[in-house]
Parts: structure tokens; C-alpha cells; sequence
């Protein structure tokens, strides 16, 4: 079932919660008393802490009682230096730079057998070969600036949903010279075509 997570909205974080949605996991699934984490986010974990003691990452420890003793984990940093660190190490966790992607609730594979972890969103890899420099990826910002351009047109948008995936598709190839997946622009713009239909059913609803 694929949802729509209520952390896309939040801008501060603890080092924990940071560190789940980084990996694509929902941080409800690790609670206190979990003694062990995936490996993924013991690395993303001393990533984080190791920017935050160098001074890369500005943060917030009055409310952690144990960062003296180097416990960062209830330590608060916000999206803003969060984005600012990754971007530095040239990397791009969905959770901070794809803020249209669905979140999909089930289990992970390979991931300590029989936790309740639920993943969030995958973490944003490369698609295409590093040829130096800033990865490349998808600009699903600008993506969805430029179906606002469109619908704030004369024309507007397409009445059919497929149409615009064409279209949208078609766009990515000519701005970037790179396609997404076809699915990833149905899942994205699905969302639009189902808000305006509920939109229209309330507006034509009798008696109103």
C-alpha cells in the first residue's frame, strides 16, 4: 500500500530518527529497546555523528543528556543541515531531496529477521555512470514546478493522467537526457489526477 508519511513534513529531527529515515525506514520501528540496529544505519549513524563532532552539522544537545558521554543518539539536527552535510558527501537520501516519493509500509528483506522495521523510502543512488562531480539524479523539484508551469497555462493539464506521464516523460529526456521509470512518473502524478477528481466530486456534489 503505498501512503504518504507525515515525516516528509517534519524539518527537525534526533540523530535516530534521522538515521532510520536516511536508510528508508520509519523511525517508530526502533524503539528504546532495541540493542541493534541494521548495519546501514550504524553507518549512516556514525556518518552523522562524525559531521556533527567536526563541526560540519550544527545541532542541538541541550536536550541530550549523554552527548558527554558521546550518546548523540537523542541529539536534534534539522533538515537544513542535514541537506547542507549530504550534499557535501554527494549523497541524496530520498527523505531529504525527493519529497514526492511514495512511502511504501511493509517488511524489509534481509534485515534482521522477524523485527518490526518498516521502510520509509529506498536512498537515492546514482542511475547513470559518475563521470566526476555532483551524481546525477532526478529532479523531481523541478519536475513538479514545471507541471504547475503547465497547469497554470492556457492549455492546462491533460485531461488523461497517461498523457501527462508522456509528456513528463518526454520533458526528463530533453532537460536532462535522462528517462525515470515510467512508473516512477505514474506514482507521482497519480497523486495529482486523484486529488483533482476528489476536488471536482466536491464541487459537483448535489446540494452543496
Amino acid at each position: 500500500m503505498v501512503v504518504v508519511s507525515n515525516w516528509m513534513h517534519v524539518d527537525v529531527f534526533t540523530v535516530d530518527q534521522a538515521c532510520a529515515l536516511w536508510c528508508g525506514f520509519d523511525p517508530a520501528g526502533f524503539g528504546i529497546f532495541n540493542d541493534q540496529y541494521p548495519s546501514e544505519m550504524e553507518a549512516v549513524k556514525q556518518l552523522i555523528v562524525g559531521g556533527i563532532v567536526s563541526g560540519q552539522i550544527i545541532s542541538d544537545s541541550t536536550r541530550n543528556v549523554f552527548h558527554s558521554i558521546g550518546d548523540y543518539s537523542k541529539t536534534y539536527v534539522t533538515r537544513e543541515q542535514l541537506e547542507k552535510f549530504a550534499r557535501k558527501k554527494q549523497l541524496f537520501p530520498d527523505f531529504l531531496f525527493n519529497t514526492l516519493a511514495p512511502f511504501t509500509r511493509g517488511k524489509p528483506t534481509g534485515l534482521l529477521s522477524g523485527a518490526l522495521y518498516t521502510p520509509v523510502a529506498q536512498v537515492s543512488l546514482p542511475e547513470t555512470t559518475n563521470r566526476g562531480g555532483r551524481p546525477s539524479e532526478y529532479d523531481w523539484d523541478s519536475f513538479m514546478l514545471e507541471i504547475i508551469r503547465r497547469a497554470n497555462s492556457l492549455d492546462g493539464l491533460p485531461d488523461s493522467q497517461a498523457e501527462l506521464v508522456r509528456d513528463m516523460l518526454q520533458w526528463f529526456s530533453i532537460t536532462t537526457g535522462l528517462e525515470p521509470a515510467e512508473s516512477s512518473i505514474k506514482v507521482r502524478t497519480s497523486k495529482i489526477y486523484k486529488y483533482l477528481n476528489e476536488s471536482k466530486g466536491k464541487v459537483n456534489k448535489p446540494g452543496d
